[in-house]
């Protein structure tokens, strides 16, 4: 029953930043200008401004990695939170989100602060494959999806169609015919258009490149495509409408790569009230795998990228050091016991504890992330501490010629008073993790949260299912023992193993043997 809660704990790499600072970004239409994307960013600025919880606020206009002149980005510093009282950084942003639905023309997105600047978001899906147009199409199916996932908010798609181009299509035979090919039209139209530098300036030890290319107003090529020459092999001019073909056009504001493939990304924040990032993930799966709703066609595959793909190493590592941490406990407290059967006495403390941890996140309502598996790893180590003292002094009770159920009970009378007094150091020690008493310690609360929630359940049920536990197994050990020298006895018998020769006649043992005489078998 313990077991059960854990199901209704979200799981998720890193839990919700709650440092007192995000960013907002907004995302214009393709071919917006720095002065249009600016004024549009102030009406954004106007409805931070009117929140006593905002400190300060730094705008950023023409942001991104490629310089876009269609993005822009505010950082958002809020007050300490002894002025804010009740009002977490969560909390505001999901206000935030709210009050800014009015702009979505401007597609607002509220997100956690990135100082490195990476744009890294905590739910990342890559859709890969190598037509465009396909990729299009199915990530834009796949983003209306994902808005109706409650576990994400804020979900967008790097795929920005509707920015305009003049598309130069050549013409091969033609271009065969009149002696030109792709490359020398591709090098005569960039010369024009972006220029050369053929040579140098030098000034009083300063270099200037000298670039050569058409004026402005001549450098509109889908105005002047009829008027447009390129060479051709003998350095005749061939009118450029004669081997290619203009075409006006909407293309995507950028082409990704990644493994030499095209890809459309697709991010997301995990709301803070939802299924996580696990579950998320989930859905996704559900969603674009085998038999799903949006079976994605042939050629096309997804991944995931950033949290959600080191949230599943992690896993796989907490794992391996759990059951590696099960493994070595069982070696030395068999070692120690001498016993194979008497370790899970002890051990059983293991999933009172674990229990008791997810019963504990379930009721704060925190997650099941990097920190929480740290604490679980911890807890480990010191939920057999109980047990060992129950289990031990019991052991010792009995070689003295006490009986099982009176050495239980010796031992938990005796043991009762060590066993809370180490118990509430331990959590006295956890309490400051898990409340987090300032903005850096509240993403850690969950490992205190799990070391809280595991010693006490494994205390208070230690008192009562170790005792049980310790008379079922011992009663077992001392038959499972009795059974096997029973056996190997009989064995020895059996082969004459067991068998003791006489000593030869005439010989000391022979002088001081009983009268009755003794045969081998006998012997």
């Amino acid at each position: 029953l313990l077991l059960v809660p854990a199901a209704f704990v979200p799981g998720t790499f890193l839990p919700p930043q709650e440092a007192g600072e995000f960013t907002v970004a907004i995302d214009m239409p393709p071919g917006t200008s720095l002065d249009a994307t600016n004024r549009a960013a102030e009406q954004i600025g106007k409805v931070l401004s009117t929140h006593k919880e905002v400190e300060l606020t730094t705008l950023t206009v023409g942001s991104g990695r490629e310089g876009e002149p269609n993005k822009a980005d505010f950082y958002v510093k809020m007050v300490s939170r002894d002025k804010r009282p009740g009002v977490t950084t969560i909390a505001f942003k999901s206000q935030l989100r709210e009050e800014l639905k009015p702009f979505a023309a401007m597609n607002p997105k509220v997100k956690d602060y990135d100082p490195i600047g990476g744009g890294q978001r905590p739910f990342t899906l890559l859709i890969s494959g190598t037509d465009q147009k396909q990729l299009e199409t199915v990530s834009l199916k796949v983003l209306d999806a994902l808005k109706k996932d409650t576990s994400l908010t804020d979900v967008d798609v790097d795929f920005r169609p509707g920015k305009p181009e003049f598309q130069v299509v050549p013409d091969k035979s033609r271009a065969l015919l009149l002696g030109t090919s792709t490359g020398m039209i591709g090098a005569e139209l960039r010369a024009q258009i972006e220029g050369i530098v053929p040579a140098k300036f030098r000034q009083n030890g300063v270099e200037y490149d000298v670039r050569i290319r058409l004026q402005d107003d001549q450098r509109n090529l889908q105005e002047g495509f009829s008027r447009t020459f390129v060479p051709n092999l003998n350095n005749s001019l061939v009118r450029l409408s004669d081997v290619a073909q203009g075409i006006a056009t909407d293309g995507p504001s950028k082409i990704s790569r990644m493994n030499r493939e095209r890809v459309v990304q697709i991010t997301a924040d995990v709301a803070a009230k939802g299924a996580g990032l696990e579950g998320a993930v989930g859905n996704v799966k559900k969603l674009l795998g085998p038999g799903g709703t949006l079976e994605l066609p042939k050629g096309t595959n997804y991944y995931f990228i950033g949290q959600a793909e080191n949230m599943a190493e992690m896993q796989e590592s907490m794992q391996l050091a759990m059951m590696a941490g099960v493994v070595f406990i069982f070696l030395v407290l068999a070692s120690l016991y001498e016993s194979f059967v008497t370790p899970f006495t002890i051990m059983l403390a293991m999933p009172l504890a674990i229990g008791g941890s997810f019963v504990a996140l379930w009721i704060t309502g925190e997650s099941l992330n990097l920190f929480s598996m740290i604490g679980f790893v911890m807890l480990m180590g010191v939920a057999v501490k109980n047990s060992i003292l129950l289990v031990d002094y019991a052991n010792q009770m009995k070689a003295k010629g006490h009986t099982r159920t009176e050495s239980i009970i010796i031992a938990g009378k005796t043991r009762l008073r060590p066993i809370l007094m180490t118990t509430m150091a331990l959590v006295a020690g956890a309490i400051p993790i898990a409340v987090g008493f300032n903005e850096a310690s509240k993403q850690r609360t969950s490992m205190g949260v799990v070391i809280i929630g595991g010693l006490i359940s494994s205390t208070l049920l230690t008192l009562v299912v170790i005792p049980a536990t310790y008379a079922f197994v011992d009663r077992f050990r001392e038959w499972s023992a009795n059974l096997m020298a029973d056996l190997f006895m009989s064995k020895e018998g059996r082969d004459g193993v067991a068998t003791v020769p006489l000593p030869p006649k005439g010989g000391a043992a022979d002088r001081y043997a009983p009268s009755s005489p003794h045969s081998p078998k006998d012997s």
